[in-house]
Formats: structure tokens, C-alpha cells, sequence
């Protein structure tokens, strides 16, 4: 891994003499996350641990660039230097009406603000890539992606595994509209057995909403209603199951301290990727933060989270904190 990732580099730097310019980011994101859950449907457990993220991408023609670079993380009291390294090697390009990535490229740029319930959030921690293609139409207030995540590869032991999805908004002054959805495709090892069975897993989340943060003094003035439903089965074993629900949001924050509660009320859903609090049908989740890091390139903030489900309250403290910086050397013809 060292030897290919130095081969890049050398590459990207030689051909940067012919381009527009030789580039460089790092980042680095920490967590320390206390789940102290009481529930049936989660696992209580402490975590702890740092990722580093350098990359070099060498940018032609304004709008493209061609990226690679890596994941490194390290937890907390793990034995190992180095407890998982995940390689960046994409192409990118952004443009006034289309932006579109190919290859493997970080998670966090695009699913930062997709709804818990169908992604984790501790996916950040252990898989912060994706495998595969996002393209995004943008026009004025209106945006729309696509995107494929292949998540496993079909081997003799390992079964193949993609996502197909999409996510989108539309904002008008204060109003807004979101949509988000996908299908989680487990199929078969190379060599199927008979235990062995395709399971369909997706999910649909409309939202409307109201932002009015410019409208007041604060920061952050937000209410938003989502209706879900997700799609699932064990091909040949189960039918298809469609739960339904509701999701009430709502956020306010003032000089970096902030409360957001989400309310869910519904049928449970089973999403492999989701939040598992969502198999529930009721659920409240209260989170009391601040951001006690509110630098140009250092962010940090601290979080409360008062978990209510199966009748009784579990208790989350989480701090996050990330460093982004970038630099460049031009290379110009």
C-alpha cells in the first residue's frame, strides 16, 4: 500500500508539470462517543478513535481532478498501530451544472445530512468512503443526485452487495423539500448455498420543511416533517414488508448552543444501514450541543443525547472534532 500510494504521488507530481496545479488536503476527524443504551434493539458501548485523511489531487482544465489518498484509523486502547486503512482513488469533476465523482471517495461530503434512520451515524466512524459513482444535477435552488455504493465484492466466502440510491432539495426563501432513497441489494456468494438467500432492503424519506434562521437572530431556526417507508424481504423465504411512519424535526441554536429533537411514530423498520432506534415505533431522540470549537478550519462541539424508547431513556455524551486544511503548489505550463 505504501509503495503504490508513493507511485501515485510521483505520477500525479510529474504530470503536474503539464497541468494547472498540484494540490494537497489533510483531514483529521475524532470521536469519542458513550452509548449508555437501555433498549432492546442497541448495543450500549464506548467509542473512541481518530481518523487522518491526506490527499493529493491534481486539478486540469478548472474542472476536473484526479484524487487519490487515504483513511487511517486508530482506536482508542486497540493493540494495533493502526487499526484500519481505507485508500482514496477517484475522479472528480465540478462544474456550474453537474458534479460527479467516480471511484473511491470520502462518505462524508455526501451523506453528512442524510436522515439516521437510513444511514447510521456511526458509519463516519468505521466506513467513510464510498465505492462507486455519485453524479448530482444542480440548478439554481434545485438539486438532485444519484449515486451506487458497491459494498462488497462476490467472492467464494463474500456475498455481493450494492446500493443504489438518490438524495435531493429544492429551496425556495425559507422553504425547503428533501428527498432521500435507496435499495440494498444482498445477493449470493460465487458459490451459492442453500441457506443462502437475496434480501432486498430500501427505503423512501420525503420532507418539507422551514429554515428561518435568516428571518431571526439566531443561527438556526429549523422545523421539517418526513414521511418514510421502506421495502423489505428474504427473497423466497418472506414477502415483502412496507412499514410506514413520520419524523418530526426541529433544531434551534444561538451562538453554538443548540437543541434538536427527532420524534418518530410509526411501523419499525429493518434497514441494514439505518438507525436501529428506527425498528421502533415510537421513538425520541433530544440532543442538547455545543460547539465549542468554531475555528476557520477546527471544528469541535459536544453533545447530550436523551434517547426515549420502550419506555424508558438512554443516555449518549458524544464529542467530535475535526481539522480540514488544504494547500497548493502551481505547476503552470
Amino acid at each position: 500500500m505504501k509503495r503504490l500510494l508513493l507511485s501515485i504521488a510521483l505520477i500525479l507530481a510529474l504530470l503536474s508539470t503539464n497541468a494547472q496545479s498540484l494540490n494537497w488536503r489533510a483531514n483529521a476527524f475524532g470521536f469519542a462517543d458513550n452509548r449508555e443504551y437501555n433498549s432492546t434493539v442497541q448495543i450500549p458501548q464506548t467509542i473512541l478513535g481518530i481518523q487522518f485523511a491526506p490527499e493529493l489531487f491534481l486539478t486540469f482544465d478548472s474542472v476536473h481532478t484526479l484524487n487519490v489518498g487515504l483513511n487511517a484509523l486508530k482506536e482508542f486502547g486497540s493493540i494495533n498501530e493502526i487499526d484500519k486503512v481505507n485508500p482514496y482513488f477517484y475522479y472528480a469533476l465540478n462544474s456550474k451544472s453537474f458534479d460527479f465523482h467516480f471511484g473511491v471517495f470520502p462518505r462524508k461530503k455526501f451523506h453528512s445530512d442524510s436522515p439516521k434512520a437510513i444511514y447510521y451515524d456511526s458509519l463516519s466512524y468505521y466506513r467513510p468512503y464510498i465505492s462507486g459513482l455519485f453524479w448530482t444535477y444542480k440548478k439554481g435552488g434545485f438539486k438532485q443526485s444519484v449515486y451506487l455504493d458497491w459494498t462488497s465484492r462476490q467472492t467464494v466466502n463474500q456475498r455481493e452487495a450494492f446500493i443504489m440510491g438518490g438524495k435531493g432539495n429544492y429551496r425556495h426563501k425559507m422553504f425547503f423539500a428533501e428527498n432521500h432513497l435507496y435499495m440494498y441489494h444482498y445477493a449470493h456468494t460465487a458459490i451459492s448455498h442453500e441457506d443462502e438467500h437475496i434480501r432486498d432492503n430500501g427505503v423512501v424519506v420525503v420532507t418539507l420543511g422551514l429554515n428561518a434562521a435568516d428571518h431571526t437572530f439566531l443561527d438556526s431556526l429549523k422545523l421539517s416533517l418526513s414521511g418514510i417507508k421502506s421495502f423489505e424481504r428474504e427473497r423466497n423465504v418472506t414477502d415483502w414488508r412496507t412499514p410506514n411512519g413520520l419524523i418530526l424535526d426541529f433544531t434551534i441554536e444561538y451562538k453554538g448552543f443548540g437543541v434538536s429533537n427527532t420524534y418518530y411514530y410509526g411501523q419499525g423498520h429493518w434497514l441494514d444501514w439505518g438507525d436501529p432506534f428506527y425498528r421502533l415505533n415510537r421513538y425520541n431522540r433530544t440532543d442538547i450541543y455545543y460547539r465549542l470549537l468554531r475555528f476557520k478550519k477546527v471544528t469541535g462541539s459536544f453533545t447530550y443525547s436523551l434517547h426515549y424508547a420502550e419506555g424508558g431513556i438512554s443516555h449518549q455524551q458524544q464529542f467530535t472534532f475535526a481539522v480540514e486544511l488544504s494547500s497548493g503548489f502551481n505547476k503552470r505550463k
